[in-house]
């Protein structure tokens, strides 16, 4: 074999550590390391070993359509590769056992064997495929493996052991170790280097397609001032389904799903300043107290929500009290109302009850009333003419409302922003017409203005409703801002965003948007069923194929001879080891010891006639092709080799010795080779041929 005694079994165990399967690891390591140590081996041949290696195949191709079908196909196929190592040991093993110690090629490509059914000369070489396999365990070990260097560190020792094993004698060690020890120390940098530069590469591209996505409880990176389009998209995040006792007709009373708020404006992005996140502790394992409600709930909802990386804010209405049902390792919230759940999966369910105001997010600040210095004229102005700081504040966001109302919701902007003007003045001054950024922003400083605090909230708009899913769906569209006001000690929601905001990005869906939901829903359903489990009629399936993967490694054919598998391991076989010229080379004077072809040709020129000279070179020529071109010798240049060395006109003294060393010859390769050695044609002294 390629790899050394114990490298498979060591690699096997590193496979199970990495992957959380030790004993696993270690029963696969014993297997295919005890067969170095037992002296029964099995006479497979190419059939066998090509069932064998189908067999093998079928059941990793089973076992990742299991796991697609669990865990989702991407996580299912990740899955699937890291068990490919156990579900592919049998053809390793039946390597192993095999009393030749290969695999026929063709074993391990179906292309092959057709092609060898059309054409039976095609050459099915027998291949090791130890170092592919102990490849494969690595490669296996590293989907799974968790970030850090001791991965790295087994692979590098494996590598060694491997070269180790293979490098030249005489070389010094010392250097082999050094230079083995620089490429491990670059390539360990290297990778620190790639995977920092992933994660850079990944905020740039979650910070592009997602801009409003708004999963930073801290800061909120808005479009205002953005020339150009914004960019829309039709993915369905969020379900929302109303339980039995809720009214499933008209705007529901959660229109709007609170996730985050702000309360600093800075720029064109708003900043949650003195609101850190604070755990929030469970009751009951999958329940969460927002608050004390002061009686029971007046409404109870269901979501199923889509999420990046297993961490998100969660969507609730304002007045939620306590989220149960949800699965977290670690729920924080902050003061602004903002939740955020660790559950560490793609799709989380949860359900909100509440029915109070909202009384248990913090009272304003200092914050929540500073008007910035860039935005301040502008916003004087406007509050002194529309008489804010003269009425009550129900009655100044009544009027901002009113105010807004008049403008103009577009997603598109013309022209980049007037010199000395900033995008939200120009907005209130000139433009007159913007997105739900604008008017939250403009209501949120508007109120400021009138002495009102306020705050920025980001979520969702709940306007939708699937009669397919019989829920309220929630786009990546349906992205929304609006502006909290505290009124007569609470705040208060105030959306200035004109409302047919929603109806004319409904306009800009494409036609096919009823057939993709309808694949979405089909995803959906598929993803949230209930995880498949093996009864005992899967286990008797297992059961039964893994009889039949026995039959074939050690039932249908004899087992070989304890002589026939000593003979089969100690004579080594290497391409072209049929070929005639052996015979021939035999017959005459031998070669030194170390003496090349050549040499021995123009030693040996004088006891031969030049045309058998002239015979011996040209068969030397094609026999060393035969022995080392990797092409090999078409049909026509094999009989060539084949006549040359039987038709050799040798001296009379050497005709009786070629005869005995050629019938030994065709004895000792008989079984393998009886095609090319069914007999030899040598010149007789009445220049007849005979066999």
């Amino acid at each position: 074999m390629i790899m050394p005694p114990f490298l498979i079994g060591a690699v096997l165990a590193f496979w199970g550590w990495q992957t959380g399967n030790p004993l696993v690891g270690v029963a696969l390591a014993i297997a295919l390391e005890a067969p170095r140590y037992v002296k029964l081996r099995l006479d497979l041949g190419s059939v066998e070993h090509s069932r064998i290696a189908d067999l093998s195949t079928v059941g990793f191709v089973t076992l990742a359509v299991l796991l697609a079908a669990n865990r989702g196909v991407s996580r299912g196929f990740l899955e699937a590769f890291i068990w490919a190592p156990a579900a592919l040991a049998p053809v390793m093993l039946a390597q192993m056992l095999s009393g030749s110690g290969r695999i026929p090629l063709s074993a391990l490509f179906r292309y092959m064997r057709k092609l060898r059914r059309r054409n039976p000369e095609i050459k099915d070489p027998p291949v090791d495929v130890s170092a592919v396999y102990v490849a494969l365990a690595l490669i296996s070990a590293g989907i799974a493996n968790a970030r850090g260097p001791a991965y790295y560190a087994g692979v590098v020792l494996v590598a060694a052991w491997a070269l180790y094993t293979v490098r030249p004698r005489h070389s010094s060690r010392i250097a082999w170790a050094l230079m083995l020890a620089i490429g491990a120390g670059t390539g360990y940098a290297g990778q620190l280097a790639i995977a920092g530069l992933q994660a850079q590469v990944e905020g740039w591209v979650m910070e592009w397609y997602l801009p409003s996505a708004d999963t930073d409880p801290y800061r909120n990176h808005t479009a205002i001032g953005s020339i150009g389009r914004l960019k829309q998209y039709n993915a369905i995040l969020l379900r929302v389904y109303a339980t039995p006792d809720q009214p499933k007709g008209g705007e529901p009373h959660f229109r709007l799903l609170h996730r985050a708020s702000y309360n600093t404006y800075a720029g064109t992005n708003w900043i949650a300043r003195e609101a850190p996140l604070q755990p929030v502790a469970a009751v009951g394992g999958t329940t969460w107290a927002l608050a004390a409600p002061a009686a029971e709930p007046t409404w109870r909802l269901k979501f199923a929500a889509r999420i990046d990386g297993g961490k998100a804010l969660l969507a609730l209405p304002a007045t939620t009290t306590r989220v149960t049902g949800l699965f977290a390792t670690a729920v924080q919230r902050n003061v602004l109302g903002a939740l955020h759940a660790d559950v560490g999966s793609d799709w989380i369910q949860y359900e909100a009850e509440g029915g109070a105001d909202i009384e248990a997010y913090s009272a304003p600040t200092a914050a929540d009333s500073i008007l910035p210095s860039r935005e301040r004229l502008v916003f004087e102005r406007v509050a002194a003419e529309l008489g804010l700081r003269d009425v009550a504040p129900e009655e100044a966001l009544r009027r901002i409302h009113h105010h807004l109302a008049q403008f103009t919701y577009s997603l598109y902007r013309e022209q980049a922003v007037p010199l000395a003007q900033t995008a939200l003045g120009d907005f209130m001054t000139r433009t007159r017409a913007g997105h739900c950024e604008y008017f939250a922003a403009a209501a949120a400083l508007l109120a400021r203005a009138a002495g009102i605090p306020s705050r920025y909230a980001t979520g969702y708009a709940v306007m939708e409703r699937s009669a397919l899913e019989d829920a309220y769906v929630v786009r990546s569209r349906h992205a929304h801002a609006w502006t909290r006001a505290w009124v007569d000690g609470r705040w208060v929601d105030l959306d200035a965003t004109p409302p047919d905001w929603f109806a004319a990005e409904a306009n800009e869906a494409p036609f096919w948007q009823g057939f993709a939901d309808l694949a979405r829903w089909a995803g959906f359903r598929w993803i949230m069923r209930e995880e498949f489990t093996m009864g005992d009629a899967w286990y008797g399936v297992l059961a039964v194929l893994a009889l039949v993967l026995g039959w074939r490694m050690f039932g249908g054919r004899r087992i070989a001879r304890p002589g026939d598998v000593e003979t089969a391991l100690t004579r080594r076989r290497y391409p072209g080891e049929d070929s005639e010229f052996y015979a021939l080379e035999q017959s005459l004077t031998a070669r030194s010891p170390g003496e090349t072809h050549a040499a021995w040709i123009e030693r040996i020129a004088a006891e031969l006639p030049a045309q058998a000279t002239d015979q011996i070179i040209a068969a030397l020529q094609l026999h060393q092709r035969y022995r080392f071109d990797p092409a090999g010798l078409s049909a026509n240049e094999r009989n060539r080799l084949r006549e040359l060395c039987r038709t050799i006109d040798l001296p009379r003294s050497s005709f009786s010795q070629y005869r005995e060393v050629n019938h030994a010859t065709c004895q000792t390769h008989a079984k393998p080779f009886d095609r090319s050695h069914t007999g030899f044609i040598f010149p007789a002294s009445d220049g007849a041929k005979r066999r």
